[in-house]
Protein backbone atom coordinates (compact mmCIF):
# COMPACT_ATOMS: atom_id res chain seq x y z
CA UNK A 1 0.00 0.00 0.00
CA UNK A 2 2.82 2.39 0.86
CA UNK A 3 4.43 1.66 -2.51
CA UNK A 4 1.17 2.37 -4.37
CA UNK A 5 0.72 5.66 -2.53
CA UNK A 6 4.37 6.51 -3.23
CA UNK A 7 3.95 5.84 -6.96
CA UNK A 8 0.85 8.05 -7.02
CA UNK A 9 2.76 10.83 -5.27
CA UNK A 10 5.70 10.46 -7.69
CA UNK A 11 3.26 10.71 -10.61
CA UNK A 12 2.59 14.29 -9.42
CA UNK A 13 -1.19 14.49 -10.04
CA UNK A 14 -1.09 18.15 -8.98
CA UNK A 15 0.99 18.82 -12.11
CA UNK A 16 -1.84 17.57 -14.33
CA UNK A 17 -3.22 21.08 -14.09
CA UNK A 18 -0.60 22.09 -16.67
CA UNK A 19 -2.41 19.94 -19.22
CA UNK A 20 -5.40 22.27 -19.08
CA UNK A 21 -3.37 24.15 -21.72
CA UNK A 22 -4.75 21.58 -24.15
CA UNK A 23 -8.08 23.42 -24.18
CA UNK A 24 -6.61 26.82 -25.12
CA UNK A 25 -6.54 26.38 -28.92
CA UNK A 26 -9.93 24.60 -29.16
CA UNK A 27 -11.39 27.13 -26.72
CA UNK A 28 -10.08 30.11 -28.69
CA UNK A 29 -11.49 28.55 -31.86
CA UNK A 30 -14.89 28.06 -30.21
CA UNK A 31 -15.17 24.33 -30.89
CA UNK A 32 -15.27 22.99 -27.34
CA UNK A 33 -19.07 22.81 -27.44
CA UNK A 34 -18.87 20.27 -30.27
CA UNK A 35 -19.23 16.71 -29.01
CA UNK A 36 -16.40 15.07 -30.96
CA UNK A 37 -13.96 17.87 -30.14
CA UNK A 38 -14.74 17.64 -26.43
CA UNK A 39 -14.17 13.87 -26.43
CA UNK A 40 -10.87 14.22 -28.31
CA UNK A 41 -9.65 16.91 -25.92
CA UNK A 42 -10.62 14.72 -22.95
CA UNK A 43 -8.68 11.73 -24.28
CA UNK A 44 -5.78 14.01 -25.16
CA UNK A 45 -5.76 15.34 -21.60
CA UNK A 46 -5.60 11.80 -20.20
CA UNK A 47 -2.80 10.88 -22.62
CA UNK A 48 -0.66 13.84 -21.58
CA UNK A 49 -1.30 13.17 -17.89
CA UNK A 50 -0.15 9.55 -18.25
CA UNK A 51 2.95 10.40 -20.29
CA UNK A 52 3.93 13.31 -18.02
CA UNK A 53 3.51 11.18 -14.90
CA UNK A 54 5.66 8.46 -16.44
CA UNK A 55 8.44 10.93 -17.18
CA UNK A 56 8.23 12.31 -13.64
CA UNK A 57 8.83 8.83 -12.29
CA UNK A 58 11.82 8.28 -14.57
CA UNK A 59 13.17 11.71 -13.60
CA UNK A 60 12.93 10.77 -9.92
CA UNK A 61 14.87 7.58 -10.65
CA UNK A 62 17.69 9.52 -12.27
CA UNK A 63 17.77 12.30 -9.66
CA UNK A 64 17.34 10.15 -6.55
CA UNK A 65 20.83 10.87 -5.22
CA UNK A 66 20.66 14.63 -5.83
CA UNK A 67 17.13 14.81 -4.39
CA UNK A 68 18.33 13.34 -1.09
CA UNK A 69 20.29 16.52 -0.32
CA UNK A 70 17.45 18.86 -1.34
CA UNK A 71 15.48 20.37 1.57
CA UNK A 72 12.15 19.49 -0.07
CA UNK A 73 12.84 16.93 -2.79
CA UNK A 74 14.40 14.54 -0.28
CA UNK A 75 10.83 13.72 0.76
CA UNK A 76 9.96 12.38 -2.69
CA UNK A 77 9.08 8.66 -2.47
CA UNK A 78 12.01 7.43 -4.58
CA UNK A 79 14.57 9.61 -2.81
CA UNK A 80 13.12 8.66 0.58
CA UNK A 81 13.21 4.94 -0.23
CA UNK A 82 9.44 4.45 -0.06
CA UNK A 83 9.45 3.35 -3.72
CA UNK A 84 12.42 1.39 -5.05
CA UNK A 85 14.24 2.56 -8.16
CA UNK A 86 13.20 -0.57 -10.06
CA UNK A 87 9.51 -0.25 -9.22
CA UNK A 88 9.51 3.45 -10.12
CA UNK A 89 11.20 2.75 -13.47
CA UNK A 90 8.72 0.00 -14.38
CA UNK A 91 5.74 2.15 -13.35
CA UNK A 92 7.11 5.06 -15.39
CA UNK A 93 7.50 2.97 -18.54
CA UNK A 94 3.98 1.50 -18.16
CA UNK A 95 2.43 4.94 -17.74
CA UNK A 96 4.22 6.24 -20.81
CA UNK A 97 3.06 3.23 -22.84
CA UNK A 98 -0.55 3.77 -21.72
CA UNK A 99 -0.33 7.47 -22.59
CA UNK A 100 1.01 6.73 -26.07
CA UNK A 101 -1.80 4.22 -26.63
CA UNK A 102 -4.36 6.87 -25.65
CA UNK A 103 -2.67 9.36 -27.99
CA UNK A 104 -3.09 6.94 -30.91
CA UNK A 105 -6.82 6.86 -30.21
CA UNK A 106 -6.95 10.62 -30.85
CA UNK A 107 -4.97 10.38 -34.07
CA UNK A 108 -1.53 10.02 -35.61
CA UNK A 109 -0.94 13.78 -35.65
CA UNK A 110 -1.59 14.07 -31.94
CA UNK A 111 0.52 10.97 -31.30
CA UNK A 112 3.39 12.70 -33.12
CA UNK A 113 3.09 15.74 -30.83
CA UNK A 114 3.07 13.49 -27.75
CA UNK A 115 6.12 11.64 -29.09
CA UNK A 116 7.92 14.98 -29.54
CA UNK A 117 7.03 15.97 -25.97
CA UNK A 118 8.27 12.62 -24.70
CA UNK A 119 11.54 12.86 -26.63
CA UNK A 120 12.23 16.37 -25.33
CA UNK A 121 11.38 15.38 -21.77
CA UNK A 122 13.62 12.30 -21.83
CA UNK A 123 16.44 14.31 -23.39
CA UNK A 124 15.98 16.95 -20.69
CA UNK A 125 16.12 14.34 -17.94
CA UNK A 126 19.25 12.69 -19.31
CA UNK A 127 21.31 15.59 -20.73
CA UNK A 128 19.67 18.93 -21.42
CA UNK A 129 18.81 19.88 -17.83
CA UNK A 130 22.52 20.50 -17.21
CA UNK A 131 23.01 22.88 -20.18
CA UNK A 132 22.41 26.53 -19.35
CA UNK A 133 19.78 28.39 -21.42
CA UNK A 134 18.85 25.15 -23.20
CA UNK A 135 17.27 23.84 -20.00
CA UNK A 136 14.98 26.88 -19.76
CA UNK A 137 14.05 26.64 -23.43
CA UNK A 138 13.19 22.95 -23.17
CA UNK A 139 10.99 23.38 -20.09
CA UNK A 140 9.20 26.30 -21.74
CA UNK A 141 8.71 24.25 -24.91
CA UNK A 142 6.84 21.67 -22.85
CA UNK A 143 4.11 24.23 -22.16
CA UNK A 144 4.03 25.31 -25.82
CA UNK A 145 3.71 21.71 -27.01
CA UNK A 146 0.72 21.22 -24.73
CA UNK A 147 -0.97 24.31 -26.13
CA UNK A 148 -0.31 23.21 -29.72
CA UNK A 149 -1.36 19.62 -28.99
CA UNK A 150 -4.91 20.70 -28.15
CA UNK A 151 -5.25 22.29 -31.58
CA UNK A 152 -3.80 19.22 -33.30
CA UNK A 153 -6.18 16.92 -31.40
CA UNK A 154 -9.27 18.66 -32.81
CA UNK A 155 -7.85 19.86 -36.13
CA UNK A 156 -7.71 23.59 -35.26
CA UNK A 157 -5.09 25.62 -37.20
CA UNK A 158 -2.47 27.27 -34.99
CA UNK A 159 -1.79 30.93 -35.82
CA UNK A 160 1.60 32.63 -35.46
CA UNK A 161 0.13 34.96 -32.82
CA UNK A 162 -0.96 31.99 -30.75
CA UNK A 163 2.55 30.54 -30.95
CA UNK A 164 4.20 33.84 -29.99
CA UNK A 165 1.96 34.38 -26.97
CA UNK A 166 2.25 30.74 -25.86
CA UNK A 167 6.04 30.67 -26.31
CA UNK A 168 6.87 33.86 -24.43
CA UNK A 169 4.20 33.18 -21.81
CA UNK A 170 5.88 29.84 -21.15
CA UNK A 171 9.30 31.50 -21.00
CA UNK A 172 7.92 33.99 -18.48
CA UNK A 173 6.75 31.15 -16.21
CA UNK A 174 9.99 29.16 -16.43
CA UNK A 175 12.31 32.16 -15.97
CA UNK A 176 10.27 33.21 -12.94
CA UNK A 177 10.60 29.72 -11.47
CA UNK A 178 14.38 29.71 -11.99
CA UNK A 179 14.62 33.16 -10.45
CA UNK A 180 12.75 31.92 -7.40
CA UNK A 181 15.02 28.89 -7.10
CA UNK A 182 18.06 31.16 -7.38
CA UNK A 183 16.82 33.12 -4.37
CA UNK A 184 15.52 30.22 -2.27
CA UNK A 185 18.29 27.63 -2.62
CA UNK A 186 21.18 29.95 -1.80
CA UNK A 187 24.60 28.26 -1.53
CA UNK A 188 23.04 24.85 -2.17
CA UNK A 189 21.93 25.70 -5.69
CA UNK A 190 25.17 24.38 -7.26
CA UNK A 191 24.53 20.88 -5.92
CA UNK A 192 20.80 20.88 -6.56
CA UNK A 193 20.59 22.43 -10.05
CA UNK A 194 23.87 22.85 -11.89
CA UNK A 195 22.68 25.52 -14.32
CA UNK A 196 21.70 27.91 -11.53
CA UNK A 197 25.40 28.62 -10.95
CA UNK A 198 25.67 29.81 -14.55
CA UNK A 199 22.72 32.18 -14.42
CA UNK A 200 23.30 35.57 -12.80
CA UNK A 201 20.17 36.69 -10.99
CA UNK A 202 20.05 39.79 -13.19
CA UNK A 203 19.94 37.63 -16.32
CA UNK A 204 16.94 35.67 -15.07
CA UNK A 205 15.21 38.90 -14.09
CA UNK A 206 15.87 40.31 -17.57
CA UNK A 207 14.42 37.21 -19.30
CA UNK A 208 11.45 37.34 -16.97
CA UNK A 209 10.61 40.99 -17.66
CA UNK A 210 11.41 40.79 -21.39
CA UNK A 211 9.14 37.78 -21.93
CA UNK A 212 6.28 39.43 -20.03
CA UNK A 213 6.59 42.55 -22.21
CA UNK A 214 6.51 40.45 -25.40
CA UNK A 215 3.46 38.52 -24.21
CA UNK A 216 1.47 41.67 -23.47
CA UNK A 217 2.50 43.36 -26.74
CA UNK A 218 1.87 40.29 -28.90
CA UNK A 219 -1.50 39.64 -27.31
CA UNK A 220 -2.61 43.22 -27.90
CA UNK A 221 -1.50 43.12 -31.55
CA UNK A 222 -3.30 39.78 -31.95
CA UNK A 223 -6.49 41.21 -30.44
CA UNK A 224 -6.35 44.40 -32.54
CA UNK A 225 -5.76 42.41 -35.71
Amino acid sequence: RATAIGILASARPRQWLKNVLLVTAPGAAGVLDEGDALVDVGIAFVAFCLVASGTYLLNDVRDAEADRVHPVKRLRPVAAGVVTVRVAAVAGVLLIAAGCAAALVVGLGFFGVVALYLALTVAYTLVLKDIAVVDVAVVASGFVIRAVAGGVAVGVPISRWFLIVASFGSLFVVAGKRHGEHLDLGPQRAALRATLVTYPREYLRFVWTMSSAVVVTAYCLWAFE
